[in-house]
């Protein structure tokens, strides 16, 4: 089954993927990274300038990679790559927190979501 994801970054033309084709996020990191002309910048999340968080079906705002693989492909509505000063100022604004418990993407409940986010169409860091 195919499972198709809107990627975005600011000044870039938005992208359509289809997730299922990858085999893990090392693979995905290069591929975006190829994608969108940071060549070298995703592959090293701790270091690099350029973050990624996913936005799952419950329009929560999570770090790529932080879950298990397949639940990530399960859940994932979107992909945005963001500059560490956006993911600060998501952080300032309170729509992201410290960081995620792994395993916590999809579930319900509300404990163990500290880096949890919420996205709407209102948003102005998120343009639709």
């Amino acid at each position: 089954m195919r499972t198709y994801t809107k990627v975005q970054k600011r000044g870039s033309v938005g992208r359509s993927i289809d997730i299922t084709r990858y085999i893990g996020y090392d693979e995905l990191r290069h591929d975006l990274a190829r994608m969108f002309g940071i060549e070298g910048q995703l592959e090293d999340p701790q270091s690099s300038d350029w973050k990624l968080v996913y936005v799952d079906h419950e329009n929560d705002i999570l770090l790529v990679g932080d879950d298990p693989w397949e639940e990530f492909v399960s859940c994932t509505q979107s992909i945005k790559i963001l500059s560490s000063a956006e993911v600060q100022q998501l952080s300032l604004d309170g729509d992201l927190g410290n960081l995620p418990v792994p395993n916590q993407a999809c579930s319900r409940t509300e404990s163990g979501s500290a880096w949890r986010g919420h996205c709407d169409d209102n948003s102005a860091s998120y343009n639709r």
